[in-house]
């Protein structure tokens, strides 16, 4: 019974860390709560699950550490790691994805570079591993979203909302937000307002093959 009483005083501890106070009463401000309620989990050793899911996700700290206290306070983000390698690898902690290039990802068979990502992330974002790849970016049509040489996450299942996705129009690859609108037409547009929107009439749609939707961009400092 002791443990818990100092398991739920850490979370406690945590918790107001987390929002910036030393005193209870202040977390429960915070947090909406009653004044009481911190001693009351204290005393009735109850671990305020919800509620430190509520606080992981709106300040973005990781909930094992939170309530168990593992780790570090931030969630693991993705960080840019191109290394040799060609195939989807599983490493445990880590996942190896294909990584290619718009250049010459329409001729090549396999990549030549792979990224490697932390296993819990994808988790978290509900990624499907075996229908992602990784892109290296050619041409400055999205930027400042995305620029000539950064690399984009895509995921190769078919999706049915707009965004940005990978197409192959042509004989050629590009990176383009897709708006479907009413009776089927498709505006492919582009965040660098240079680039004028391209309209495809809704008989010419079947001309457009949709590689993937891009989930993620990670790039190098510049």
């Amino acid at each position: 019974m002791e443990e818990k009483k100092v398991l739920v005083q850490a979370i406690v501890d945590r918790m107001k860390e987390v929002v910036g106070v030393t005193k209870d009463v202040e977390l429960a401000e915070a947090i909406g709560a009653s004044r009481s309620q911190p001693a009351v989990w204290k005393i009735r050793e109850r671990v305020p699950f919800a509620e430190c899911v509520n606080l992981a996700e709106k300040f973005g700290v990781s909930l094992d550490w939170l309530v168990l206290g593992r780790g570090t306070p931030g969630i693991e983000e993705p960080e840019l790691e191109l290394h040799e390698g060609s195939l989807h690898v599983d490493g445990g902690d880590y996942v190896e994805f294909p990584a290619f290039d718009m250049r010459t990802f329409l001729e090549a068979e396999t990549p030549s570079q792979a990224v490697r990502m932390p296993r819990t992330w994808l988790q978290r974002e509900g990624i499907a591993i075996e229908e992602t790849i990784a892109m290296r970016v050619a041409g400055n049509n999205q930027s400042p979203t995305v620029g000539d040489g950064d690399v984009v996450l895509v995921d190769r299942r078919p999706h049915d909302v707009d965004g940005m996705y990978l197409l192959r129009m042509g004989d050629g690859l590009r990176l383009r937000r897709v708006q479907r609108m009413h009776g089927g037409e498709l505006h492919l547009r582009n965040d660098n307002p240079i680039y004028a929107t391209d309209v495809i009439p809704a008989d010419q749609v079947d001309s457009i093959e949709f590689i993937g939707y891009c989930y993620a961009l990670f790039r190098h400092v510049r």
